[in-house]
């Protein structure tokens, strides 16, 4: 026989109902004045982003990250990202010859540049016949050669030119690494009275340039 006193005693006002595992008695009503806590609500304010929403501040999936990934401000044309190799033919001839939004000392040294470039390709044309006339017609064949890999690292070279002038970083080291061999063939010219020494001149006159003031405010 069960204890009267076992028997459940009824709950006061503002009592706890029991917790979610327990099982209440048979018959059990909630006290008086007790509510059940709602349901959580998103505030009125608040509105589920749209699609492709982005973070202010946050670069594109896809897109170069880094606070100068986008070219500089000013520029006569669309210029691919600072951080990108940026190599595409589609407006090619406005890329080499627009300098608008460039400063002037920059501006020169990429005309400067891309003078070295050709400077280059024709001291390796006169090459052919200087060994012509110096070896004999067994030596034009690599003279040829010699004019064919001008003829490419001058392309390269303009290339690089024009990312410079577009606020690229990369391209400004490279060609900073490129004066400084063209420092070293300058004193081995001037020594061997080597006709190319006028291209290596022109290459560091260049280099100096995009290192001034006024053109180092393009890369920032």
């Amino acid at each position: 026989m069960s204890n009267p006193n076992e028997a459940p005693q009824p709950q006061q006002p503002g009592a706890q109902p029991p917790q979610p595992g327990n099982v209440p008695p048979a018959g059990y009503q909630p006290p008086q004045g007790y509510q059940p806590p709602p349901s959580y609500q998103a505030p009125p304010s608040y509105q589920q982003p749209a699609p492709g929403y982005q973070q202010p501040g946050q670069p594109a999936f896809g897109a170069p990250a880094g606070p100068n990934a986008a070219p500089p401000a000013g520029l006569g044309y669309a210029a691919p990202a600072r951080n990108t190799f940026g190599l595409h033919f589609n407006n090619v001839a406005q890329r080499f010859r627009d300098t608008t939004g460039v400063p002037q000392q920059l501006s020169i040294s990429y005309w400067l540049w891309v003078a070295a470039a050709a400077l280059g390709v024709l001291a390796s044309f006169i090459n052919i016949f200087t060994l012509r006339d110096v070896f004999g017609g067994m030596m034009v064949g690599a003279g040829i050669v010699g004019l064919i890999f001008s003829l490419v690292f001058a392309a390269l070279y303009v290339f690089i030119a024009i990312r410079l002038k577009e606020g690229s970083r990369w391209a400004r080291l490279v060609l900073t690494i490129l004066g400084a061999f063209a420092v070293i063939s300058l004193l081995l010219q001037v020594v061997t009275l080597n006709l190319n020494f006028i291209g290596s001149a022109v290459a560091v006159a260049a280099a100096v340039l995009m290192w001034l003031p006024e053109s180092r405010k393009h890369f920032v």
